[in-house]
């Protein structure tokens, strides 16, 4: 076992795929197989597991599967609540419900197909040239069979404290990854693009100089050897008018998700300082409700908090019950090492905690974040290498990239409405800068109204508050 080996672990957490979505096709996997072997049905129409999923959503105004606690069940189980035999055969009865809402009913049966297909393999050559090179595991569940916000959470600090649904405008009085980090003499940052959700994390969210722009710092932290002990790295998720969201959220065009992962990876193999003592650790936060073939298993309670909460009011409705019992849905996850083999499929059961329970292990924390965290399986196997691999390639292969519109164009992205996601983030980023900000108690913020727009009220912000801070402490 060469874990102890690793000083840079780098986590990249993209968004809403599944495991069959992406890498149902390829050979070797726990993966959807012939065309027919699985099927969901709707009504009388039979809807089969194949090949040739689309870069992004094409039905005109649709935005993805529906993926929040309820849609799951539904997905999981064929119906709400849950309850029975899991037959993983709602996700075609569940996908037409949300084109139902996102067209009107402006839909067909190739619209519906789309939740049923998987990517063919190689259509996008980065990530699939990081499976050919080193580890796929094919048994990663995410947390929660809920939405981003829960599982986050879960991969900070190893429980979502009783959310089954998104909460970003929460502040959050919970023991992360990160203090453990601190307090133990290890060092980290996370790198992002738009949205900072550490910032919710009130134990840290002043720690202004661990939270850094992509761009330029992670190359340039990677070239001058300053890279931390435990990076984690947020994609963009709102296009702007010179730059395409590349968190691979439904409906964005995972081209552009892809070629970050290609960004990242060739960025570090280009530093053999810092490469030869790295691992890269590639995950999504949730399946996005795309279809998976895999009964999500049971799990432990992180900490004994059940949904509903007391003091949890969805949308003015109570949320669903929930005992955090089981996990999620699969999501393809790799590692990326010179520490681990070539072309390796891992069969063995991990989650987002196994993660956190890793890091714990190669820098001697004894304090498990929560019950989840410390049942979680180390991920220290994965590094069998005896002797660092020179077998890698320096550069990935990088997928054809569609042309940008200009930004007064209406198909430009940046002038694409803000979906609830993107707009729960927004209003996330408003209370998490309040206190620099006193001027809302006279002019209200309002909600951006294209992508661009709240890419730039977020960055704004968020360069505000971070300034605020910084003077804050040079005070004292």
């Amino acid at each position: 076992m060469s874990l102890q080996n690793i000083d840079h672990f780098v986590v990249l957490m993209l968004e809403n795929r599944s495991f069959d979505h992406m890498f149902g096709l390829r050979p070797g996997v726990d993966g959807i197989g012939a065309a027919g072997t699985f099927t969901n049905k709707v009504g009388h129409k039979v809807f089969d597991a194949r090949g040739g999923a689309p870069f992004a959503i094409p039905t005109k105004h649709g935005l993805g599967p529906i993926h929040n606690f309820v849609d799951r069940n539904v997905q999981i189980f064929g119906h709400n609540p849950a309850s029975g035999a899991a037959t993983m055969s709602g996700f075609a009865q569940s996908y037409v419900q949300a084109l139902q809402q996102d067209t009107s009913g402006n839909f067909n049966d190739a619209d519906v197909e789309v939740v049923m297909q998987s990517f063919d393999n190689g259509a996008l050559p980065a990530i699939t040239a990081l499976a050919d090179n080193f580890v796929l595991c094919d048994k990663w569940h995410c947390e929660v069979p809920g939405p981003t916000h829960p599982n986050r959470l879960y991969m900070h600090a190893g429980t979502s404290a009783g959310f089954v649904h998104n909460v970003f405008k929460r502040p959050f009085d919970l023991l992360t990854i990160y203090e453990l980090l601190q307090r133990n003499g290890q060092t980290w940052a996370t790198y992002f693009f738009d949205i900072n959700d550490l910032q919710n994390f009130t134990r840290i969210a002043d720690h202004v100089e661990n939270f850094r722009k992509f761009s330029p710092r992670f190359a340039q932290d990677v070239e001058t050897g300053t890279l931390p002990n435990y990076s984690f790295i947020v994609p963009r998720f709102n296009s702007s008018h010179h730059a395409v969201a590349n968190d691979q959220h439904a409906p964005h065009d995972v081209r552009f998700g892809d070629e970050l992962i290609a960004d990242i990876y060739e960025t570090l193999v280009a530093n053999d300082a810092t490469w030869k003592k790295c691992a890269l650790i590639i995950t999504y936060d949730e399946d996005g409700g795309f279809f998976d073939h895999v009964v999500p298993p049971e799990a432990v309670s992180p900490d004994g908090i059940n949904s509903p909460r007391p003091d949890d009011n969805f949308r003015n409705t109570t949320p669903p019950a929930f005992a955090f019992d089981r996990l999620g849905i699969r999501v393809p996850t790799l590692i990326v090492s010179p520490w681990v083999g070539k072309g390796v499929v891992v069969n063995t059961q991990l989650q987002h905690t196994s993660v956190l329970k890793t890091v714990r292990e190669r820098f001697r924390i004894a304090e498990p974040l929560t019950s989840r965290e410390a049942a979680a399986t180390s991920l220290a196997a994965i590094f069998s290498q005896a002797t660092k691999r020179t077998d890698v390639p320096r550069r990935l292969p990088r997928a054809s990239m569609p042309m940008l519109t200009a930004a007064d164009h209406h198909a430009n992205p940046g002038n694409a409405f803000p979906d609830e996601l993107q707009r729960e983030m927004v209003e996330g980023v408003l209370r998490a800068t309040r206190a620099s900000h006193p001027e809302d108690d006279d002019t209200p913020p309002q909600m951006p109204t294209t992508q661009h727009d709240a890419s730039v009220l977020i960055n704004r912000r968020m360069s505000q508050h971070h300034e605020w801070l910084r003077r804050r402490k040079m005070t004292g």
